[in-house]
């Protein structure tokens, strides 16, 4: 008797479970509706608002003592280069990282980033051996240490101090996410000899990039992207162009200048540059995403990858998607 009552008490919880578990998955499904429509819509606005903005310039600015709103509303939200003065030389970087320092503290380590630029290859050497090259070795030889890994060496991130500046979209991703699919900031610590040089570029995916002088002087060219047509690619080489070969290269006005240790240079979006060591030098480099370059650097990866594009930009427009997914192993 007992049993033949109990059954449509159970009959009626699970049915109330029912609609409970199904009124959430309807709430959580028109919400996630909801989420991916602001997002496509807000992309569809972004397209026609978030072009690509550059300012044309005959030379330089020096600046010092520059606020961030001094730095958006002059600089990085109109697409124009400058150099900031005072921010390195307070580094650690900028006494502690010599050539000196590296080959003794980390002269057994062995990396795989020294770039052969005569033939484009990369090779594998210890850091030793790399600073005896820079002192002694063969002049014929053209190698470039252009990315020791940092994140080998976490001690390293101590020395300098990421600039208000260079505020970075992607620091918002969780770093199992970031590490996962590829999103990480890029940050190169470059070695360099005397006279070397890296090929005209632009950098990778529309980012913007930041090179600080710690060590040495460099020469630097700057092109700005509406001269893209005439610097075949990269191809040329911006400090003795050979007008024969390149012809259309005779259209372009670069911007020349040296960047000095304690220096901070700011290039924005889909600016073309190149640059030679006048010493030995130390530099660090660093590739990032902001509000101005946000859609670009989407657009990019998606020819690239779309689905991948798509996750990043959407992630960006929520933040806290990203930490929901990876607890729950979603991605």
């Amino acid at each position: 008797m007992q049993t033949a009552n109990l059954t449509p008490t159970l009959h009626s919880l699970f049915f109330l479970l029912a609609i409970i578990f199904g009124s959430i998955l309807a709430i959580f499904t028109l919400m996630l509706i909801a989420l991916v429509s602001k997002y496509f819509m807000n992309r569809i606005l972004l397209k026609n608002k978030r072009n690509l903005v550059w300012t044309p310039i005959s030379s330089i600015e020096r600046r010092s003592n520059l606020s961030y709103d001094e730095f958006v509303n002059e600089y990085a939200s109109i697409g124009k280069p400058v150099i900031i003065t005072d921010v390195v030389k307070n580094w650690k970087a900028s006494e502690k990282w010599t050539l000196d320092f590296f080959r003794e503290k980390y002269k057994t380590v062995k990396t795989d980033g020294v770039r052969d630029r005569n033939n484009g290859t990369n090779i594998s050497m210890t850091i030793a051996d790399y600073m005896d090259y820079l002192e002694t070795g063969n002049s014929e030889q053209s190698l470039y240490l252009f990315d020791f890994h940092m994140f080998e060496h976490p001690e390293l991130y101590e020395d300098y101090e990421v600039p208000v500046y260079c505020h970075n979209l992607l620091e918002v991703f969780p770093e199992e996410l970031v590490n996962k699919y590829g999103f990480q900031q890029y940050i190169y610590l470059i070695i360099g000899r005397k006279e070397s040089s890296i090929g005209l570029h632009i950098d990778s995916l529309c980012t913007q990039g930041w090179l600080a002088g710690i060590y040495g002087r460099k020469r630097l060219i700057l092109i700005p992207p509406d001269q893209q047509e005439f610097v075949y690619n990269g191809e040329v080489d911006a400090f003795n162009p050979d007008l024969e070969k390149f012809p259309l290269y005779a259209n372009v006005k670069p911007v020349e200048f040296i960047l000095t240790p304690g220096e901070l240079l700011y290039i924005p979006s889909m600016w073309w540059h190149q640059a030679e060591n006048l010493e030995n030098t130390i530099a660090l480099g660093v590739n990032t995403v902001n509000e101005w370059n946000f859609e670009m650097v989407v657009r990019a990866a998606s020819e690239a990858n779309p689905i991948i594009a798509n996750i990043l930009g959407f992630l960006l427009e929520f933040p806290w998607l990203g930490r929901v997914i990876l607890a729950n192993r979603l991605l």
